[in-house]
């Protein structure tokens, strides 16, 4: 794991800036079934959409706004994958082809634009979304923003809909409190749901004060981390950034693979319905 990340990171900002300011702009969602949206919530219609099944598999990756060869490993590591959750995604047209050929309906949230192209977490899915949240919030010293999208969707033998939650955190907050207000904007989701959990994406958890304000939260949400095992997760000062967190599921397997298309290697979990939990 370079010991540069957060450079990388701030340099990557810097770049952003220099090169045209990024716009924020009013639409907040996009899709492969909705014209842009402004809202920050879309109830999409049920009808002809097929229910994920019991036992399913989700892949998380921070993708680098796909400047590697993304495609080839992509195409290995989300063969059998119901659920991907893409953080630093852009929107063009090889990626929306890409997933249009695997079947999966998608939105993404446009954290901004830059270069004429969206920028921004995005969750897809071989099942169409019952609802969908999208969220910004400002990285305090750079003011460009970071996203948050929340997804329920139907669940095989569950009596409640999954509620997934793609996050790329803010890597600027020093203090912390952007951090954990990043957090507590998913408690407002999670901590009176009922039915199975899942919180992923790129925590940016690199120092001591992230990993406590982490660990206190998702003990507060009754939420386990899936630490996979061998362990390659990218790191910084020996803490992993990105993370699959879960309640309310069976976790059968997780797994880190290493990449040469992103500075981040993705995450892919397989999870089942608890048999409680079956009508």
């Amino acid at each position: 794991m370079p010991p540069s990340l957060p450079l990388k990171a701030g340099l990557l900002a810097s770049a952003l800036l220099l090169s045209g300011c990024p716009e924020v702009p009013e639409t907040v969602l996009l899709s492969d079934g909705f014209a842009p949206m402004t809202a920050e919530c879309l109830h999409p219609s049920l009808n002809g959409s097929r229910p994920l099944p019991a036992a399913f598999s989700l892949l998380s990756w921070n993708i680098y706004k796909q400047q590697g060869d993304w495609q080839r490993e992509l195409n290995h590591w989300a063969d059998g994958s119901e659920l991907l959750l893409l953080q630093e995604a852009r929107s063009s047209p090889e990626l929306e082809q890409w997933l249009q050929k695997r079947n999966y309906h998608w939105f993404q949230v446009v954290a901004f634009n830059w270069e004429q192209q969206a920028n921004g977490v995005l969750t897809a899915a071989v099942g169409q979304a019952s609802r969908v949240c999208g969220q910004r919030i400002r990285e305090p010293a750079t003011r460009i923003p970071k996203s948050l999208l929340f997804s329920y969707y139907s669940l095989e033998g569950a009596e409640q809909q999954l509620l997934v939650v793609n996050l790329h955190a803010v890597n600027f907050s020093l203090r912390g409190r952007t951090y954990q207000q990043q957090l507590d904007r998913i408690s407002g989701f999670i901590e009176n749901y009922g039915g199975p959990v899942i919180v992923a994406g790129d925590f940016n958890r690199w120092n001591p004060r992230r990993e406590r304000l982490l660990h206190r939260w998702a003990e507060q949400e009754q939420l386990s981390e899936a630490v996979p095992m061998p362990d390659h997760r990218t790191r910084f000062a020996g803490y992993p950034l990105d993370a699959v967190f879960y309640r309310g599921l069976e976790l059968d397997d997780v797994q880190s693979m290493r990449s040469e298309a992103s500075d981040h290697g993705p995450l892919k979990a397989s999870f089942r319905v608890k048999s409680s939990d079956k009508p």
